[in-house]
């Protein structure tokens, strides 16, 4: 593994993270503990690494574990990696440094569903709507309803009518 040094030593996750050690403990140890964590769950290049942990990200991250900082290396490490995943990892560098650079997961068990939702729609009649209302439909409403939309980022299911 290769770790990188800072190149922003006064934000990022070097810069926050100093506020939160004891004076006892190297902030080199945090930074390269982080760096180790972030390349194995992500399995992201030094250079990414180094981009992620002197962004914004890596300053809302000394933050977020701000107590485990101020206890040891150590502690600091295992939370670390129990609150980082490589789909988290992935999806904030897309958010902080690069929105092209990691294609996120299809969700096909959520399309799987959406397809058999509309197969039970079309036999029953019965179309569910985002605000969790139940619409009754006729033969020719039926006929307009295409399917469900499979986006998740609003959070809702939403029915696809034919125009």
């Amino acid at each position: 593994m290769t770790v990188l040094p800072t190149q922003n030593k006064k934000w990022g996750f070097w810069g926050t993270a100093k506020s939160y050690i004891n004076q006892g403990e190297k902030l080199s140890d945090y930074w390269d503990a982080a760096f180790a964590v972030i390349q194995a769950k992500a399995g992201f290049t030094p250079q990414e690494t180094l981009a992620l942990l002197d962004s914004r990200w890596g300053r809302h991250t000394a933050d977020w574990l701000a107590e485990e900082l101020s206890v040891d290396v150590e502690t600091f490490t295992k939370a670390f990696k129990r609150k980082v995943t490589k789909d988290n990892l992935c999806q904030d560098f897309n958010y902080y440094i690069d929105p092209t650079a990691y294609k996120p997961k299809k969700n096909y068990r959520n399309e799987n569903f959406c397809k058999d939702l509309k197969k039970l729609c079309k036999t029953y009649g019965i179309i569910l709507e985002a605000v969790g209302g139940v619409r009754f439909c006729n033969k020719n409403d039926m006929k307009k309803f295409t399917g469900y939309d499979t986006d998740l980022d609003s959070g809702d299911l939403m029915p696809i009518w034919e125009d």
